[in-house]
């Protein structure tokens, strides 16, 4: 099996992370009524999402989007208001959007030092298409079964894990910090994250409370404002395209 590296910071320095927060229980947390942002045309942008992140006055978000394998793809920037409004190419990452994704992305919970999240990679037997494919199509000779095919395929399984729960996963992927979760608040012990497959916002905590956000699918690039009181995301929205949205959160402690 191919092992990828995956490389994390393990603190942040004072001047990225804000005074620690009081513990939060995501059971008791409301999400307001979504805002839909912008649209995000990839046909016109290029490449694949890859991050999105807060300013540190909360009025800009930033995209990057990237071609092809994340360790060396050509990277493209955007801000956009989060009042609404298109997305502006700009040259190069800001700095602030930088220590975002450090903050939001890190293997470490912001301000509780052991809170982390685990990476296991596998080899798993995954059955691929079993029923859903016929003798002569998708390159399969007649006569053989796709049931004999699929008993032998092997995937290429990356998870990240936190207190049990799997909080991203990747299938013959590079896996990807942060593509799928968010650090919530310094020192509130809280995590957003999307389920792969169906693509719900969850909201999890340092002591496993767990809420599932309602109406929302097919999400992905999950953004926790560092001062707690904003979630940004995408969702899908055809092919290629993607709705970014924002949403009120009321923290309760």
């Amino acid at each position: 099996m191919l092992l990828v590296m995956v490389t994390w910071l393990l603190s942040i320095s004072s001047s990225q992370a804000p005074a620690s927060a009081a513990p939060v229980d995501v059971s008791t947390v409301k999400v307001g009524p979504p805002a839909t942002v912008t649209e995000l045309d990839l046909g016109k942008l290029k490449g694949e999402l890859r991050e999105i992140g807060w300013s540190p006055d909360g009025a800009q978000l930033y995209v990057q989007t990237a071609d092809g394998d994340p360790r060396s793809a050509r990277r493209r920037h955007y801000l956009v208001p989060t009042a609404g409004g298109a997305a502006t190419a700009i040259d190069t990452q800001p700095e602030w959007a930088t220590a975002y994704w450090e903050f939001k992305s890190d293997r470490t919970a912001p301000g509780i030092g052991s809170l982390m999240i685990d990476l296991r990679q596998t080899l798993e037997k995954v059955k691929i298409g079993t029923g859903s494919g016929r003798p002569g199509e998708m390159g399969i000779p007649e006569g053989i079964s796709v049931d004999k095919i699929a008993e032998g395929q092997h995937e290429n399984v990356a998870r990240f894990t936190l207190l049990g729960e799997t909080i991203s996963e990747f299938v013959n992927e590079v896996p990807i910090p942060g593509l799928m979760f968010s650090w919530g608040p310094s020192g509130s012990g809280t995590i957003a994250y999307t389920d792969r497959e169906t693509g719900h916002l969850l909201l999890l905590d340092q002591h496993k409370h767990k809420q599932t956000v309602a109406g929302i699918k097919d999400a992905l690039l999950p953004a926790w404002s560092i001062d707690g009181t904003r979630l940004a995301w995408v969702q899908k929205a055809g092919r290629k395209k993607y709705t970014l949205f924002t949403a009120p959160v009321f923290l309760a402690r």
